[in-house]
């Protein structure tokens, strides 16, 4: 059952993550053709997504953090523990 839950939050921590990521990326072509227009509507342009746009993307990548904490603390993974670093290294001399 913590298995099936784990890979639920996973899921959801990356779909959040990749829509973070495109969510930010996207204002890359408006930004571009603001540029090239220039003037008054250059202006309202990078108003806009300043004001209105970028808090969402904000907003999601900060619940997509959540759900990724919320899935490592499920999982019980130790990924920014000196005891995790240390496991890696005793398996990498092993070999």
């Amino acid at each position: 059952m913590r298995k099936k839950i784990f890979d639920l939050i996973s899921k959801i921590y990356g779909a959040l993550m990749m829509a973070s990521f495109f969510g930010g990326l996207l204002p890359l072509f408006p930004f571009i053709f603001a540029l090239i227009v220039g003037g008054d509507l250059a202006e309202k342009i990078s108003v806009f997504l300043y004001d209105k746009y970028y808090p969402w993307v904000i907003i999601v990548g900060s619940i997509a953090l959540v759900f990724g904490l919320i899935a490592m603390y499920i999982g019980k993974l130790e990924g920014l523990s000196i005891k995790s670093v240390g496991a890696d290294n005793d398996k990498k001399e092993d070999k």
